[in-house]
């Protein structure tokens, strides 16, 4: 039979292990450069954003 110790310390791997593959399939944001409007490619031009509900 297993004892608590041993339940807690698997359950603490399976929810780390889980962590890692949620975080590598979700993955970071990236910004996408130069596609908003007003923007022309260089890094010192503002880019306005039109928010449409």
């Amino acid at each position: 039979m297993i004892d608590r110790y041993t339940k807690i310390v698997l359950t603490v791997i399976a929810v780390a292990l889980v962590a890692l593959v949620a975080q590598q399939g979700i993955g970071g944001a990236e910004a996408q450069f130069g596609l908003a409007l007003g923007c022309d490619g260089s890094p010192n031009a503002p880019c306005f954003i039109r928010i449409i509900n």
